[in-house]
């Protein structure tokens, strides 16, 4: 997911969802009139629940880019703990042979 689309998304939201609304009440307030303020009102309240809609919208993929990437990671450490296990095992293997070669030196080294 491209840095560029969540910054994208945050800052249409945030400038549909607060900044619409200030410049409209800021401009109905220098008009002076309840027409303006009730228009404003009005238009405001659509462009909160717009600017929410959007930010949820936009956030969707994110999240679910963020799962995928949990999975995967997921997938990436069962992976090596799986390595990890065979490693181990083989390094118990090796140890056990050396153990009988010690062990057999020492008999023949002993006699």
């Amino acid at each position: 997911m491209p840095t560029w689309y969540v910054v994208l998304m945050i800052l249409t939201g945030l400038l549909i969802g607060a900044g619409v609304p200030v410049a409209l009440f800021y401009m109905a307030l220098n008009a002076g009139s309840w027409v303006y303020l009730l228009a404003a009102t009005i238009i405001s309240v659509f462009a909160v629940v717009g600017g929410g809609i959007l930010a949820i919208v936009g956030f969707v993929p994110v999240l679910q880019y963020m799962d995928e990437a949990a999975e995967e990671a997921e997938r990436q450490l069962a992976a090596h703990r799986a390595f990890l296990r065979s490693l181990l095992e083989e390094l118990d293997e090796a140890s056990a042979v050396l153990r009988d070669i010690r062990d057999e030196l020492r008999r023949v080294g002993g006699t």
